[in-house]
């Protein structure tokens, strides 16, 4: 289900067969690059990271919608069971008759300062991109105009923290902001025949409405107790709700003590190793329109471990980088 690959060996449609060989996930080898990626963009002391910046220096940052896939730079995302996490997000792009490779948002305000991306990091960043971008593609299909994604997200240490701010942003809204959060979240434990938009809607709007609520609760316990994509082991809490990235491909590396992401293939969940020695590619919605390559759900977890005495480093624990194409 998760093949492996040198870095060195990453060439023209190479991710390309392996996908199409029923493979659901890649591991990149490349412990050196990962390296260098992590020094340069998460431990450049002079970057300040948004989980460790003032709330306005984070709106300051914000550069997006309600679209959670279009925004970019600083972003803050606590809606339970479907997103968790405080991320940095930039956008690399390289026109036809440009040779330099640009980035939005072009630089961070830090207080009354700005931090802005060395350019020999956005570039390094861009050419991992292009190379897995060429690797997605089958042989002698033509390239696609594409953005490298560069991303940042931490998540939190424990699960009461993510309840913390769960509860943050829940109670920031009114009374019918509060409501429409309920009502999300009934509509995505909606299951089997109930699950697709539309659906969902009508399911959140109905579980708790007086008798008829009783009924639709009941079809939706039978539709969970036959979805395997629903599993969830003791022990562990829903970050990220099941869902399919809309990019092209998302390669993860990253420090995890205790955040799992797994993907689904023949009916089960597999841990998806994510560390710094390699970069974990799967494919996301673009792959498959534009190339064939299905797309993988996955989801992340929360697991509570018992840690070894070690010096703790709210930087960079629990953080994963992701590099995309889209």
């Amino acid at each position: 289900m998760i093949a492996e690959l040198a870095y060195r060996n990453l060439e023209p449609g190479s991710l390309a067969r392996l996908f199409g060989a029923g493979h659901a996930a890649v591991l990149v080898r490349c412990p050196e690059i990962v390296a260098e990626l992590w020094h340069g963009l998460l431990e450049d002391s002079t970057e300040q990271m948004p989980w460790e910046a003032p709330l306005i220096d984070i709106a300051r940052n914000y550069h997006g919608s309600g679209d959670i896939t279009s925004s970019l730079g600083d972003l803050f995302y606590f809606q339970p069971g479907r997103h968790g996490y405080i991320a940095r997000k930039m956008a690399l792009s390289r026109s036809d008759g440009e040779g330099h490779v640009t980035v939005q948002p072009a630089y961070f305000v830090q207080g009354n300062q700005q931090y802005t991306p060395r350019q020999a990091l956005l570039d390094q960043c861009w050419a991992i991109g292009g190379r897995l971008m060429a690797a997605l593609a089958p042989e002698g299909t033509p390239f696609q105009h594409f953005q490298v994604v560069v991303q940042r997200l931490k998540y939190q240490e424990s699960a009461a923290d993510f309840a913390r701010l769960d509860a943050l942003a829940r109670n920031s809204l009114g009374r019918w902001g509060r409501a429409g959060c309920a009502l999300d979240e009934r509509r995505w434990q909606a299951a089997g025949m109930l699950s697709p938009r539309g659906l969902s809607d009508l399911y959140g709007l109905l579980a708790d409405a007086p008798g008829i609520g009783r009924l639709v609760r009941g079809l939706n316990r039978m539709a969970l107790a036959r979805d395997r994509s629903r599993d969830i082991a003791p022990g562990q809490r829903l970050i990220e709700g099941a869902h399919f990235d809309y990019r092209y491909f998302s390669a993860l590396c990253g420090q995890r003590d205790h955040m799992l992401t797994q993907i689904f293939a023949d009916g089960r969940w597999i841990d998806l190793p994510i560390d710094r020695a390699a970069l974990a590619v799967f494919p996301g919605s673009m792959a498959t329109q534009a190339y064939g390559v299905r797309h993988v759900l996955h989801r992340v977890l929360h697991e509570e471990r018992i840690q070894p005495d070690q010096a703790a480093n709210p930087r960079t624990d629990d953080v994963t980088l992701l590099i995309g194409s889209a």
